[in-house]
């Protein structure tokens, strides 16, 4: 019998569980292309390949649990092989609750667009995090993703017995932008004074997980999941940070 990471049940098998969703990699494929394979970011190497990280993870129930809660409606409707993006175009038919001639950055408020899964894409984004947490991941044996004491919090949240961790804000932004919109990599960590921050990109959207019990409060306004409004921001200006970030992930050198 093996143990599940998330509910902790003994089983007698395992699922072959991803660390990035398969929808994921299947959006990053260019068919057009003489190799479609997405590239794939490590520290100090960027490989173009249809391998996949996965890890036997969970088992069956809690591996559906994801798909249904999370995954199925975030990959049906974040940007799209063909080109298309049906979150982008939901919000491209409303109005911004906030915006400015001099700012890229415009922010909706989901609470009144009843097509916004807004529990599927905290569930989904918390997914991701948590996933990075409980395994070393890298391909140097580290940990990509630590949560440390609000581990467990996240845990129980993703089982459906506890609500979203209190002390942690959870921003989703849709990326406007054609030169990196589809780049993606396993989600980094910073140590920011006294909260830590994880990012994660994948097509046509940004998370980022802020932890700590000393979160500014200018930055709670901003959670999708306890911000007033339920925010979702549509932004450029992120683009370069994703490109910048892409760009250090590649200096980085790797023991061998």
């Amino acid at each position: 019998m093996v143990q599940c990471k998330l509910c902790l049940k003994h089983v007698p098998k395992l699922q072959n569980s991803h660390f990035l969703s398969k929808g994921i990699y299947k959006r990053l494929r260019d068919e057009n292309e003489k190799n479609p394979n997405p590239w794939v970011l490590s520290k100090g190497k960027a490989v173009q390949t249809s391998k996949q990280i996965r890890k036997h993870l969970l088992c069956m129930d809690c591996e559906e649990r994801f798909n249904k809660y999370g995954e199925d409606w975030v990959l049906s409707n974040c940007l799209q092989e063909d080109g298309s993006f049906p979150l982008a175009s939901i919000l491209a038919t409303r109005s911004p609750g906030m915006s400015a001639n001099d700012n890229p950055t415009r922010v909706y408020y989901a609470s009144s667009i009843p097509e916004i899964n807004i529990a599927a894409l905290a569930f989904f984004a918390a997914s991701i995090f948590w996933r990075g947490s409980v395994f070393s991941w890298n391909a140097d044996g580290s940990v990509p993703v630590r949560l440390g004491p609000f581990q467990e919090q996240f845990r129980l949240y993703l089982l459906g017995l506890k609500a979203f961790p209190e002390d942690s804000s959870l921003w989703v932004a849709v990326r406007k932008g054609k030169e990196t919109d589809r780049l993606t990599h396993p989600p980094i960590s910073n140590r920011m004074e006294k909260f830590h921050v994880h990012k994660f990109p994948m097509p046509g959207l940004v998370f980022t997980l802020v932890i700590g019990k000393h979160i500014p409060d200018n930055c709670r306004t901003l959670c999708l999941v306890r911000g007033l409004g339920n925010p979702i921001f549509v932004t450029t200006i992120i683009e370069k940070f994703i490109m910048d970030t892409a760009v250090k992930i590649l200096g980085e050198k790797t023991k061998i």
